[in-house]
């Protein structure tokens, strides 16, 4: 009997859904089967080693547990946010406290243990040692209000009493940094984030790298100070990326006071209290990241425009030329920062404060590249604040007021800031006081709760135990590497030589300090840091690629060909120091070695035209005489320590064996040069020059063969 034309059509119909059927599951099936084969050979997935959506994905929380009833911070966000741990469970009379915002919150450029949440983690036993008190360092480095309200979001879970939030100053930068991030669709997203905790992930991502698809992501040493250092401001987009544009600020600071109204609304429906901070910066010893001169000049206003900047800034006792200067350029170009910063020093030195105070707030607010609290946001906070009743301390305000106890102004600046934004030690110190204060307001403290003076001082020792002298000069050294290159010489010299005053024997330290010595026109002075720095760590390429930057300085070609060389050796992956040693080898007439440094550095950088103008150059130089430039190899013999002894340039001869062919050095075990020789074929040809102790020359030259 012939079946039914309906019920044939019904047949079809299945057939067509368990097809697709199939079709949506075959994908499914074949990852699930990746992740049992990965999962076979040993892979392990990193749910918590990265975060690539650097808090963006929800999937990604910044606590996870511990135990049966503990939280701890995830080991993917301790690149951004200190290492906490609390209970799931808050104990019965325990009052818990989450401190939100970006670095400042953070401590940084040090740790929680100096942040204004850990003075107040060590002062409120103080203030009422009968309750049990849980302070909980949430500051992420360089987020922004809505990336802190997604903090505060997934704390509000974990029974918060008071919030405490600190934000304003990375607005501007998550906008240059993050935006196409944070603008995908947020299911794109959450699915991406997931994708990026799998095996296959693990496995894929390498491949990637390896074939430079992706970036490497790679931790070795940087050469941090070349003659630009590339160091990057706190994750964010270079500066080229900041240019003026007004309807996006009107729009970030809509997001500012959207964020901060949502958190009003998050503390409402966890039941907790919260308490803003005013934002402060300093406006009188930093100067603007970046400057831009006001649309729409003709080309002889900006020249005249900076021909009086200069004249500007280089007044020295005499304020009143620098003024007139600076007056008549900012006539022409009202919204250069840089104008209104150098007026505001003129007008300090002179003591006419409030105009100074005027003039270095208009600085902050014209710099295009604003990484620090506009004036409208102080306005916007206490707009906040007040429209929802909620508490406000105006750090601003406490800071200004000891600053006109103290100095008789009010324009903050080095006494209370270690940089742009970040309070010193003590500024977190008298915040957390000022904290304590609002809390009593607040009714979170007894009202008749004040420590004695005893009970103070006894607090700063504990928190001042917990600061680790050569960890605090390692900061300072960092934060200078990153002023340095950010332009901020002054600010960036003021910083290194505070850490190098330390006395702790730092790479980094005795780098920044050394670099701006020489700056300076100290040579002798920074040649003394860089071999301190070698001394300190003699594996270390990037004081070698230092001392050798002096040496060309010096006229030292030897000693510059043999830094050169044992920096290209300890990392080989830098294209800089090998075009460095192929324009000091072409200086010393050893032209194919110079040309197959200079290939080298090509290969490694392959977009640095100045590398292909190098080696069209010197082959036109050496014309004929040039030879082969086959790339040499390297021949090494160590101390038991592992510090190099011997690093030579090696080749093949007939017989296949391996002979010294290039640049032979010797090296003492404090990382210092003995011995510096060219060599050809296994034999000594040209150079032999010897150092003594001292660094200095103590043999002579066996002339040029």
């Amino acid at each position: 009997m012939k079946e039914p034309a309906s019920s044939d059509r019904a047949r079809r119909r299945r057939q067509r859904l368990a097809t697709a059927a199939l079709a949506a599951a075959a994908p499914v099936v074949f990852f699930g089967l990746l992740e049992l084969l990965f999962a076979m050979g040993g892979v392990e997935p990193h749910p918590e080693r990265e975060d690539p959506f650097v808090g963006f994905a929800g999937s990604s929380p910044l606590f996870v547990p511990e135990g049966e009833n503990r939280l701890v911070t995830a080991d993917g966000k301790l690149e951004f946010f200190n290492l906490q741990s609390f209970p799931r469970r808050k104990a019965a009379g325990a009052f818990r406290i989450f401190c939100l915002g970006g670095s400042t919150t953070y401590g940084r450029p040090y740790t929680d243990e100096t942040s204004f949440a850990g003075w107040l983690r060590a002062l409120l036993p103080a203030f009422d040692p009968g309750r049990s008190w849980e302070v909980i360092n949430a500051g992420g480095i360089s987020y922004a209000s809505y990336r802190v309200a997604r903090v505060m979001e997934e704390v509000a879970a974990y029974e918060p009493d008071l919030f405490i939030v600190y934000t304003g100053h990375n607005e501007f930068l998550e906008e240059r940094s993050y935006a196409a991030v944070r603008d995908l669709p947020a299911p794109v997203r959450e699915a991406s984030a997931l994708l990026a905790r799998t095996r296959t992930w693990v496995v894929l991502g390498a491949a990637m790298r390896k074939v430079g698809i992706l970036s490497g992501g790679d931790k070795k040493e940087r050469y941090l100070l070349p003659e630009t250092v590339a160091a990057r401001l706190d994750r964010s987009a270079g500066l080229e990326l900041y240019r003026r544009d007004d309807e996006l600020r009107r729009q970030i600071l809509r997001h500012y006071r959207d964020s901060l109204e949502r958190m009003v609304a998050i503390a409402r429906s966890a039941g907790s209290a919260l308490v803003f901070v005013t934002p402060a910066s300093n406006l009188r010893s930093s100067s603007p990241f970046k400057s831009q001169h006001t649309d729409g000049l003709a080309p002889e206003i900006l020249a005249r425009s900076g021909q009086l900047l200069e004249v500007g800034r280089r007044w020295n006792r005499e304020a009143a030329p620098a003024l007139a200067a600076l007056d008549e350029a900012l006539a022409l170009d009202p919204r250069f920062a840089a104008l209104h910063y150098e007026r505001g020093r003129a007008l300090f030195a002179i003591n006419r404060f409030p105009a100074a105070k005027e003039a270095f707030t208009r600085a902050r607010d014209e710099d295009v590249c604003p990484l620090r609290a506009l004036s409208e946001m102080r306005g916007i906070l206490a707009e906040v604040a007040t429209s929802t009743g909620t508490r406000l301390v105006d750090f601003i305000a406490l800071l200004e007021r000891d600053l006109e106890r103290s100095r008789g102004h009010t324009i903050l600046g080095e006494e209370d800031f270690l940089d742009h934004v970040h309070p010193t030690i003590d500024g977190h110190r008298r915040l957390a006081l000022a904290l304590a204060d609002a809390m009593r307001q607040e009714g979170l403290l007894p009202a008749a709760a004040k420590p004695s003076a005893e009970a103070l001082a006894a607090v700063e020792r504990q928190v001042a135990g917990t600061v680790d002298p050569k960890r605090q000069a390692e900061a300072l050294a960092s934060l200078a590497l990153t002023l340095d290159w950010a332009g901020k010489e002054e600010d960036s010299r003021r910083l290194a030589l505070q850490a190098l005053e330390s006395g702790t024997e730092s790479v980094n330290v005795l780098l920044i300090a050394g670099k701006h010595l020489a700056l300076e026109g100290d040579v002798e002075g920074a040649l003394a840091l860089y071999r301190r720095a070698v001394r300190a760590d003699p594996l270390s390429p990037t004081p070698r690629y230092q001392l050798g930057l002096l040496a060309i300085q010096r006229g030292d070609l030897e000693a510059a060909a043999a830094h050169f060389f044992l920096a290209t050796v300890l990392w080989p992956e830098d294209a800089k120091a090998h075009e460095k040693l192929g324009l000091v080898l072409a200086e010393r007439g050893r032209f194919a070695l110079a040309v197959a440094s200079l290939e080298e550095a090509r290969r490694r950088d392959p977009g640095r035209r100045s590398t292909d103008e190098m080696i069209a150059r010197v082959r036109r130089h050496a014309g004929a005489a040039l030879g082969a430039t086959e790339t040499p190899g390297i021949a090494l013999e160590r101390y038991p320590s592992g510090v190099i002894a011997m690093a030579a340039q090696s080749r093949r001869d007939g017989a296949g064996r391996s002979v010294h062919h290039g640049i032979y050095t010797e090296w003492a075990e404090d990382g210092s040069l003995a011995r510096f020789a060219d060599t050809v074929d296994g034999e000594l040809r040209g150079s032999d020059v010897s150092w003594a102790q001292s660094g200095r020359r103590a043999a002579g030259d066996a002339g040029e063969g």
